[in-house]
């Protein structure tokens, strides 16, 4: 070897030096920072056995680290975290991860547990099987502080929240909640904010106002906050309510991340206005007169209706005692006391109307108080009853004549219930009734009435309350000596039924003597009638004339037979005309009827002679076929006594 190249060799002898020496002062500065960090520095093998433990063994173990080496570094863990680290270690081993970070519990030589953060680096061979493990495990117990006060922080905030009465909740930008108290879990029927967490209202029972929701939302995050909204909401029962929404824009770092909301539930105080203005539209608009005093008796309200009925258009800022009858004053004073005493007292006071004119009103009133019992003034409901007055003395003077009337109707009277019973009764003016009135009061017709007078009482009450028209009707009673008639009438008196019920005994004899008597009178009437009906008259010897007029019936026909017969029978005549120039129809009926009074005369000897057919008549005797062959007929009566005068001739010849 040349001296060039033995130089060479000991230059990079020293240069190698100096690097060993610098790798070697590096060494000892990391071995240094590693015995002299208080962070808890290890190393395991594949069994997880302690292969390297730094100084800061002595502080977490309470032990040195020679005493630690050797040992399954899960000893050291709290017995819970034991299976968890296991178990965390050989899934990252198995998803070939080279880095787990872990939080555990170590357990002192005392027995203090610490609660550390670890970073496990995994290493591999080239086959790529776990050979160890090299960790940094930090003391996270000023951590674990924090947390437990940033969670009972939180807790506190959301522990408020709750107990407000209001709903809270939060939302993104894009309208999906964040979060929220409980009052707005009540209301989306929901159990743990998890499940509101998400959800935009779009996925909330008031879906179906979500779309204003989401404009409301859009103008906050644009435009700032809106206070005090009124809006409707579906609750997660169907229930409506009114809120009072305020919302603000959520601010990270002067940006706009979304909106926060609080609610109230207004409906009820939405219900109490509404009943506050239909009560203040009912006080406005009642016909009673409605006043509010304050305890010195001053008016301040008066409804419109009062103001009317005084003639004023306002009262408000007078007394009471200028709108008081003075005479009256000291039952003012009486009523006040009674309202101090707690009392509502009704009284009938008179006001003077501004014309001077006396209104006589029912009034009422009562004490205002405010929560602590303190009166704050007098409250009263006027009821104007003047014409109440006059319209009842009218009444009772109508009572009066009525029942004046009443008892002068000659009638007997009986009240009955809807279901037969006997209420009430006046007897008529003969004092008489057919049971004394312990007899029948109180009592069903079926148990005092004869049986087929109660039937016709019961269905003339039915009939009464299905048609509501009078019912009329006759019965008669047996009161031993004689037989009383009466006719009766029903009627409805408000719920009950209103029987009259008149003796026409006298009045039922003279009808019957009356009828009698008539009927006498229309049987001579009727027979003077027949006579006049059916006139026979001799004209001559041997000739007799029957002027026939009207219409001729079957009746009458059998008369002009009777008659005729009767007369040529009488007279001894051998010619009998029959005039029926009076006889407007003549049918087949009337032919037959011709026909058969001609053959019945023939057979007593005499000629029948029909005058006065007229066109029409011959027409229609013609139209019938009638057969007239054993009659003689001449256009008029004058031919037909001519006729008859000179065959009487003729046969004296």
């Amino acid at each position: 070897m040349t001296t060039p190249d033995l130089a060479m060799l000991q230059a990079e002898c020293e240069q190698l030096r100096a690097q060993v020496a610098d790798l070697q002062s590096q060494l000892q500065r990391f071995q240094r920072i590693v015995e002299d960090t208080d962070q808890l520095m290890t190393e395991v093998d594949a069994a997880g056995r302690f292969t390297y433990v730094n100084a800061a063994a002595k502080h977490y173990f309470g032990m040195p680290p020679e005493a630690c080496l050797g040992r399954l570094s899960l000893e050291f863990l709290h017995p819970e975290d034991q299976a968890p680290a296991r178990q965390a270690l050989i899934e990252c081993v198995q998803r070939h991860e080279r880095m787990l970070t872990i939080e555990n519990r170590i357990v002192h030589r005392s027995g203090q547990m610490i609660p550390m953060l670890w970073t496990i680096t995994i290493h591999y061979d080239e086959q790529g099987q776990f050979v160890s493990a090299t960790s940094i495990a930090s003391d996270i117990t000023s951590i674990q502080r924090l947390r437990f006060e940033l969670t009972e922080s939180r807790t506190m905030l959301q522990l408020v929240i709750d107990n407000l009465p209001q709903a809270v909740f939060w939302k993104d930008r894009d309208g999906r909640f964040l979060g929220c108290n409980h009052r707005f879990l009540i209301d989306a029927g929901l159990s743990s904010t998890a499940e509101v967490v998400g959800r935009t209202d779009f996925d909330m029972p008031w879906h179906e106002q979500a779309a204003a929701y989401r404009t409301d939302d859009l103008a906050v995050m644009q435009s700032g906050p809106k206070y005090y909204l009124e809006e409707p909401l579906n609750r997660h029962d169907g229930t409506p309510i009114w809120l009072r929404t305020s919302k603000i824009p959520l601010r990270r770092n002067g940006d706009v991340i979304g909106v926060l909301g609080i609610y109230e539930d207004v409906t009820a105080l939405k219900q109490q206005e509404e009943e506050l203005r239909t009560f203040k539209l009912l006080v406005e608009n009642a016909p009673d007169g409605i006043a509010i005093a304050d305890p010195q008796l001053k008016l301040q309200y008066t409804n419109p209706a009062l103001a009317a009925m005084l003639g004023y258009e306002t009262l408000v800022g007078m007394t009471v005692h200028d709108i008081f009858y003075q005479p009256d004053l000291p039952l003012l004073e009486r009523i006040a006391e009674q309202v101090m005493q707690g009392l509502t007292p009704r009284e009938t006071v008179r006001y003077v109307n501004r014309d001077g004119s006396l209104i006589t009103v029912q009034a009422s009133a009562l004490a205002l108080r405010d929560r602590h019992g303190n009166l704050t003034g007098y409250a009263s409901i006027n009821r104007d009853i003047t014409e109440q007055l006059q319209a009842e003395e009218e009444l009772r003077r109508s009572e009066r004549r009525n029942r004046a009337l009443l008892e002068a109707m000659p009638d007997l009277m009986f009240v009955l219930s809807t279901d037969g019973v006997f209420l009430d009764y006046k007897v008529d003016c003969s004092g008489r009734i057919m049971l004394p009135p312990e007899a029948f009061l109180g009592r069903h017709v079926a148990e005092v009435l004869p049986p087929y007078l109660a039937e016709r009482v019961v269905y003339h009450i039915e009939q009464l309350r299905l048609t509501g028209e009078m019912q009329q009707f006759e019965y008669q009673l047996d009161l031993g000596d004689q037989v009383e008639e009466y006719e009766a009438r029903m009627v409805l008196s408000n719920n009950d039924t209103l029987i009259l019920s008149r003796n026409v005994t006298e009045q039922r004899r003279i009808e019957r003597e009356r009828t009698a008597m008539q009927e006498q009178i229309i049987a001579a009437q009727q027979a003077t009638l027949r006579e006049l009906s059916t006139p026979l008259m001799p004209i001559a010897n041997g000739v007799v004339v029957m002027p026939l007029i009207g219409v001729i019936d079957t009746t009458r026909a059998q008369q002009i037979m009777e008659t005729l017969l009767y007369g040529v029978a009488e007279h001894r005549a051998q010619v009998a005309i029959i005039d029926i120039t009076g006889v407007k129809v003549v049918d087949t009926q009337v032919a037959g009827a011709l026909m058969r009074a001609a053959q019945a005369a023939r057979m007593l000897g005499a000629q029948v002679l029909l005058t006065g057919i007229s066109p029409e008549i011959a027409q229609t005797l013609v139209y019938i076929g009638a057969e007239l062959r054993d009659l003689v007929t001449k256009a008029t009566l004058q031919e037909g006594i001519d006729y008859a005068l000179k065959r009487q001739v003729a046969v004296r010849r």
